[in-house]
């Protein structure tokens, strides 16, 4: 029979407890975003990259990514420019394009590797890009350690729109 020795059983409590702490005190994000309904011809369902990144513009992790292949991440320049060319894994985050209407993207305060994203100031960017169509790009210096809802103003592919920082 297998014994644990009561000192590793105390530093396995231990450090459960801290991992389940570090996850209660992550970040929240919500971004409303709304893809505006052009009436030009052809109209194609944009590209959309949202992330975060650190006040030095360092890529932290990539909260949605929606675009119909891979060999379209390159489209997103911004977003490709910083976190596309990585190995990173973006399965989670990745999803088809979208018509134009609300959609709300939530953000677990977890990076791509499911390890929480220490709270503090970050910027928030997001990317609209249409084939044959405009790109919109806009970033927000973003407090994680503060609740609060911003507005985004979008310009041509993406309209005003939303994000709620709920700090733990």
């Amino acid at each position: 029979m297998f014994k644990i020795k009561p000192w590793l059983s105390i530093t396995l409590l231990v450090a459960a407890l801290f991992q389940i702490n570090a996850h209660a005190q992550s970040p929240r994000l919500e971004v409303e975003l709304t893809l505006a309904d052009l009436n030009v011809q052809p109209y194609h369902r944009p590209y959309v990259a949202v992330w975060l990144e650190t006040p030095k513009r360092k890529h932290v992790t990539t909260l949605a990514l929606w675009v119909q292949k891979a060999e379209w991440f390159k489209d997103l320049r911004q977003w490709w420019r910083k976190a596309g060319k990585s190995n990173a894994q973006f399965d989670g985050v990745s999803g088809a394009t979208k018509r134009a209407g609300t959609y709300t993207i939530s953000w677990d305060g977890n990076d791509l590797n499911d390890n929480p994203v220490t709270p503090g100031k970050y910027l928030l960017n997001i990317e609209v890009v249409r084939e044959e169509g405009g790109r919109d790009y806009s970033r927000i210096e973003l407090d994680l350690t503060q609740s609060e809802k911003i507005t985004i103003e979008g310009k041509n592919e993406f309209a005003t729109s939303f994000v709620t920082v709920s700090a733990r």
